[in-house]
């Protein structure tokens, strides 16, 4: 998917501690203090049980993910219909105002022959008045365009991140739930285009799990949406 950044970001964390000391004089060694209890880690080692998720195949098969990225497209295109709307409007007002200044201009240099001094003066002052009212109105038009610019971005943002939280909580829900019949000790995130983990043993992989049992539960819940907007329309 192309612009939401969503599921588990993979971790992958290998601690490899060596200490080397050699000694050449005939000296006692003073042992190294670790407040690690070797018994602990030998227990959970022996025990430990690894899983992974396809973060491709995710991406590309659950439907909540597909649904919100379709949303996302619909919003995007009301929100360069709202821009170029806007801009439209305004390049409209701008143009109306450089053609009644060129008119007025035309005006005066058609008549400013038979006028006098005074009032020839007054007419280039309007002009003048016309043409700087024109200019700032030219730069706020700009600033309101922008800032209009600004505003749907930081929507469509706000919108995308709703996504991704949503998606993450419901990944995080379903894999607690589906880890209390297996026990793994790590569900991690695997990608063909990068991550931590290289390389993943296909007994391994619950991605099709995963992605089955969160579509069955999405689909639930929009069947029972539709359910109750029917009743609704009884």
């Amino acid at each position: 998917m192309k612009n939401l950044s969503l599921v588990i970001n993979a971790i992958l964390v290998v601690a490899v501690a060596a200490l080397f000391y050699f000694q050449f004089a005939d000296t006692s060694t003073e042992s190294r203090k670790n407040s690690v209890d070797s018994a602990v880690v030998d227990s959970v080692s022996a025990s430990l049980k690894i899983a992974y998720i396809n973060q491709d195949s995710l991406l590309a098969n659950y439907k909540v993910i597909t649904d919100l990225e379709a949303e996302l497209e619909v919003e995007r295109k009301k929100s360069a219909r709202r821009v170029q709307t806007r801009t439209t409007t305004l390049e409209k007002e701008v143009e109306t105002m450089a053609m009644e200044f060129q008119r007025k201009y035309e005006e005066l240099e058609r008549q400013g022959a038979s006028m006098n001094e005074a009032l020839r003066n007054i007419k280039m002052q309007e002009l003048q008045s016309m043409q700087a009212s024109a200019q700032e109105f030219s730069m706020a038009a700009e600033r309101d365009v922008m800032a209009l610019q600004e505003k749907e971005q930081m929507r469509l943002l706000t919108k995308e991140a709703e996504g991704t939280k949503l998606v993450q909580k419901n990944m995080k829900a379903f894999i607690e739930e589906y880890n209390q019949q297996y026990g793994f000790s790590f569900v991690l995130a695997y990608s063909n285009q990068a991550g931590g983990v290289l390389y993943g043993h296909p007994a391994l992989d619950i991605t099709k799990d995963v992605v089955d049992g969160l579509n069955e539960i999405y689909a639930a819940e929009q069947a029972a949406k539709e359910e109750a907007e029917a009743k609704k329309k009884k």
